[in-house]
């Protein structure tokens, strides 16, 4: 999973040793199969030509670390459940088509149930205990 050829680095994740969190962690790990559906989809190959595996990186952790806030709402109990906003799609990207943005919705709306789903047998539980430390920044840290 980890690869030192994947384009999104741990450390965009943190910028001080108190975010080396379960939820910043768990936000990478969304972030990394956000962009291995993108990358896979057949429907943003054009996407994928358009723009660089780097920049492809950027945009799935903006997403990710947007989704922070629909996050914590949910985990606090103070939604029901996580909100996926279009919005953060066309605010970083202002020129998409309709057909992109939609690509793009559907494969955040898989990262995300992917990754709700792997979690709950995850013995680490990062959404349980997402204030906590998670030793995996470290583990995995070039």
């Amino acid at each position: 999973m980890l690869s030192s050829r994947r384009p999104i680095k741990i450390e965009w994740f943190y910028s001080l040793e108190g975010e080396k969190t379960k939820l910043n962690w768990f936000l990478f790990e969304v972030a990394l199969e956000y962009y291995d559906r993108i990358k896979g989809s057949p429907e943003l190959s054009a996407y994928c030509e358009e723009y660089d595996d780097k920049q492809i990186a950027q945009y799935c952790t903006y997403h990710a670390k947007r989704m922070k806030e629909s996050l914590l709402r949910f985990l606090k109990g103070q939604r029901k459940s996580i909100i996926l906003y279009r919005e953060y799609m066309t605010e970083y990207y202002h020129d998409n088509s309709v057909a992109t943005n939609r690509a793009l919705h559907k494969v955040c709306m898989e990262a995300w149930e992917h990754m709700l789903s792997a979690c709950e047998n995850c013995p680490v539980q990062c959404l349980d205990d997402y204030v906590s430390v998670s030793m995996d920044f470290d583990k995995y840290s070039v």
